[in-house]
């Protein structure tokens, strides 16, 4: 039989007039999702629309929710609209050298700068490509000479919707910024948005758009849609894509809160409690679901799962694995990108003409390559750098044993994932590896001023995904983050 708490009833009961909004801050593993289906469930003469953060959660939420919701992903609702007409050219991202060659630019440096700043404005409710979309780290690199970078974002632009040039295809980015400068209509009564931590303002603007009447839309005005925003500003992990916490930069009629997790227990819940209250300031503590005295299963040391902060140390953990053990990747393999650690090892070994992948290929050699994804502040390329300088020519034959060993998931006796590709999975049982952002330095808790909060966020989400036994790398800093934390409380 379904449990419902205090707070998710407080919220179920809550009625909503057209145009208001209810935020509700919804920790690790309360139930959020729950909550929405019965709110949803309690009014069956009302239209729902369930905007997702992605495909798999939006397939996930058409199962759950009653017929009077309808689940979709912002791009998919921009599809319809603007990205049909782009369909054979959809590509997943630009790459410098193409760009080069398009906008006839020098280096590898200012093609990334523009596409960069092309991406900001992309992801921006904004209507125009401007000097804030241009990163911070290319006014560091360039100093005193940056090309004009809004005026090569827009010539990319233009490329991207006109198809002239037929290396440069249309962003997954690009329609859904199209598709919110046509101001859409959204015909719904209420709009459920969920993970609104990791929304993106175009998204934002968008659904937000809907608590009014639209404007340059004669004859479309209508009764404004209501709007549910579920989030948790502490796992805020997608800042680099452009995400900003609308959770807590938003204005609302109410606030609700979700605080109950029914995932794990007070052990896991207090030292979540302990980054969250240091590092992030907050105020409210997480409460675990008590476990009954000789109920908790033990750490199972043949099946758990390792959380990484990198594709790299993800990497370096399956190559001690792989000889003793069955493997798997969340996500699949493939979604390591592994063959770019034999393209980078190809071009560090001076072996150009092996290198299959035409973008890591125009570099022509590995000190350039490095050069440039240090410029950049590239973490992929990083990553692939330093594990190619650690293991040199071990590397075409670990990424193909380790390739052709991995398992299934569900046939995986240890499981292996990034904090990223963590986030809305649980394990009975997980080990976090030791290459997250490090919380205690020289014996002392680091200050957070200065640090990028999603570093923080990451540490609590890896945490979190645990349901039963949580541990940490013997290389790890927690421990003694945890012990520190604790003298601290003490004095």
């Amino acid at each position: 039989m379904l449990q419902i708490t205090s707070e998710q009833k407080k919220i179920i009961h809550c009625d909503l007039k057209p145009g208001e909004i209810l935020k509700i801050k919804a920790f690790a593993g309360t139930g959020k999702t729950t909550t929405l289906v019965e709110y949803a469930r309690a009014r069956p003469w009302m239209r729902f629309l369930y905007i997702a953060f992605n495909k798999s959660v939006q397939l996930e939420a058409a199962q759950k929710f009653p017929p009077n919701v309808t689940a979709r992903t912002s791009h998919a609702l921009a599809f319809r609209e603007k990205g049909f007409q782009h369909k054979e050219r959809l590509v997943p991202g630009f790459r410098a050298n193409q760009v080069m060659d398009a906008l006839d630019l020098k280096t590898y440096e200012d093609a990334r700068f523009t596409m960069d700043t092309l991406y900001n404005y992309l992801v921006s409710a904004d209507p125009k490509v401007a000097g804030r979309h241009i990163p911070a780290k290319a006014r560091a690199f360039y100093e005193n000479r940056m090309p004009d970078l809004v005026a090569h974002a827009n010539r990319l632009g233009r490329l991207m919707c006109d198809g002239s040039d037929g290396t440069i295809g249309m962003l997954h980015d690009g329609y859904l910024k199209l598709y919110q400068l046509s101001n859409p209509v959204l015909n719904y009564d209420c709009i459920l948005l969920d993970e609104a931590q990791d929304i993106n303002p175009v998204t934002s603007a968008i659904v937000f758009s809907q608590t009014g009447t639209v404007p340059n839309q004669p004859g479309r005005n209508r009764v404004p849609a209501a709007i549910i925003l579920v989030g948790d500003g502490n796992q805020q992990i997608y800042s680099f894509r452009g995400a900003r916490d609308t959770l807590n930069h938003l204005q609302a009629s109410q606030t609700q809160y979700l605080t109950q997790s029914f995932r794990f227990d007070n052990n896991i819940a207090r030292v979540a409690n302990m980054v969250l209250t240091h590092f992030k300031g907050e105020k409210r503590k997480i409460v675990g679901t008590p476990v009954r005295r000789g109920q908790k299963p033990k750490w199972d040391p043949g099946r758990y799962t390792i959380i990484a902060r990198t594709n790299a140390g993800v990497f370096d953990k399956a190559v001690q694995l792989y000889p003793k053990h069955k493997i798997g990747f969340v996500g699949g393999v493939g979604g390591y990108r592994l063959t770019l650690l034999k393209d980078v090892f190809h071009l560090y070994d001076g072996a150009s003409a092996r290198v299959t992948d035409p973008y890591i290929r125009s570099f022509g050699d590995f000190p350039t390559l490095r050069s440039y994804a240090r410029a950049v502040e590239d973490l992929e390329l990083m990553s692939l750098c330093v594990m190619v300088e650690k293991y040199t020519s071990r590397i075409p034959r670990l990424v193909d044993q380790i390739t052709d060993r991995a398992v299934e998931v569900k046939e995986a006796g240890i499981t292996l994932t990034t904090a990223h590709k963590s986030k809305g999975l649980e394990w009975a049982n997980v080990l976090l590896m030791d290459d997250f952002h490090p919380l205690v330095e020289k014996g002392e808790i680091i200050n957070p001023s200065g640090v990028e909060p999603d570093e923080f966020n990451l540490i609590y989400v890896a945490m979190t995904r645990a349901m039963v036994n949580l541990r940490f790398a013997k290389e790890s800093c927690i421990p003694e983050f945890i012990k520190r934390w604790q003298e601290q409380q003490k004095r």
